[in-house]
């Protein structure tokens, strides 16, 4: 029997032995897991990080070089950089990206999109491992402001009598008559609810009121109106871009002549017509350059808008300096290019007129023409005039 009890020590020792073995090898269940790039018994380093440079910053975009100077105790999982407008970016505390090129020498890069323009950021390169993340030095950088538009005209300066005569005189900028039949009166025009202006052109039933005093000097035989902004337009070298619209309802009625264009303050030529009806569904947008008033050279585009009455349309004029006396003139139809061409504009102050003559371009009338039965509107609204200065 002591010999049997004996035997049953020893195996009991075994076994309590092996039951101890096994315990600290691991959990029974697997749950828990060991990173094999980290010695269990050694402290977990993070990484090392250098941010190297920023550079090409531009509106909206940086370039950002980084580079891992040791990976720590561990593999690096992830390596980028984070960035806030506050100072001390972390992964917590502001936006992060992915570095977007690696070399095997560790160093990386980043470029950064979408950024605010005219903004300061503080920047860090960072990377992390299962041991944690590390950061560089902390950098910042000022991306460039994008030049906000002066605006002289929006859709507010048809929307009261007060805000109209801030922003626009009656009749053209030389007086009453122009190079139709129609004589400009103030009060055929007038201001409608939600913001539109309206022109009305009628027949005047042959009154005597004389000749116009501009060629071709037709008889006056109707009363319409004109406006013109106070604001000159003019491509300079400070204002190298301008940008003039608005929405429009245009008769296409024969004998009729609604027209939303610039021309010459100190001269004739030029001219750019953004929009112009003749007595039919044709938009005629021209540009008009040359020495002098008998010695022009056109440019015209015209666009079919059988609507143009019934529906509003928008015209847009863009004009951008793109040399030392060189104009791009852009011309759109509800956003749409219709027209560019180059011309000398740089420099040449223009009026923007809106108005509407009757005859001349738009053909003669007779006794069976609409236009002496049926007064014609000419709509506008959304006047948008501005320049944005160069950066």
């Amino acid at each position: 029997m002591k010999i049997v009890k004996k035997y049953c020590n020893i195996l009991s020792l075994v076994l309590i032995a092996f039951l101890t073995l096994s315990c600290s090898s691991g959990s029974v269940n697997g749950s828990d897991t060991v990173d094999p790039d980290v010695d269990s018994g050694s402290e977990k380093v993070v990484p090392q990080v250098q941010t190297v440079e920023v550079s090409n910053v531009l509106k909206t975009t940086a370039f950002v070089d980084a580079k891992v100077i040791d990976n720590g105790s561990a593999s690096i999982v992830r390596r980028g950089v984070c960035w806030n407008t506050t100072g001390n970016p972390t992964l917590e505390n502001g936006e992060s990206l992915n570095a977007t090129a690696v070399k095997g020498s560790g160093e990386f890069s980043t470029e950064l999109s979408k950024l605010k323009d005219g903004q300061l950021f503080y920047i860090r390169a960072f990377a992390t491992s299962s041991a944690g993340t590390g950061y560089g030095e902390e950098k910042s950088f000022t991306t460039i402001r994008i030049p906000k538009p002066i605006v002289y005209l929006d859709s507010t300066s048809f929307s009261s009598k007060e805000k109209f005569e801030a922003k626009w005189n009656m009749l053209y900028p030389w007086g009453s008559d122009h190079n139709g039949s129609a004589r400009m009166l103030a009060e055929n025009v007038s201001l409608l609810t939600g913001g539109v202006l309206q022109i009305k052109a009628e027949w005047t039933n042959w009154a005597w009121e004389g000749y116009s005093t501009a060629e071709p000097k037709l008889r006056i035989t109707f009363h319409s109106g004109a406006i013109h902004a106070k604001d000159q337009i003019k491509v300079t070298s400070e204002l190298p871009y301008w940008e003039i619209s608005g929405d429009f309802k245009a008769p296409i009625t024969p004998s009729s002549w609604p027209a939303f264009w610039i021309t010459g303050a100190w001269s004739w030529p030029p001219e750019v017509d953004i929009l112009e009806f003749k007595g039919n569904s044709n938009n005629w947008q021209n540009t008009v350059t040359g020495p002098a008033w008998n010695q022009t050279v056109w440019t015209s585009i015209p666009t079919a808008i059988p609507d143009a009455t019934t529906t509003w349309h928008n015209y847009k004029l863009t004009m951008e300096k793109v040399s030392n006396t060189d104009v791009l003139v852009k011309m759109y139809i509800d956003g749409v290019l219709k027209t560019s061409a180059t011309k000398d504009y740089v420099g040449k102050p223009f009026w923007l007129i809106m108005n509407m003559q009757m005859e001349g371009a738009s053909g003669t009338t007779n006794d069976n023409s609409v236009v002496r039965t049926t007064p014609q509107y000419f709509q506008g609204r959304n006047v948008y005039v501005a320049a944005t200065p160069k950066e």
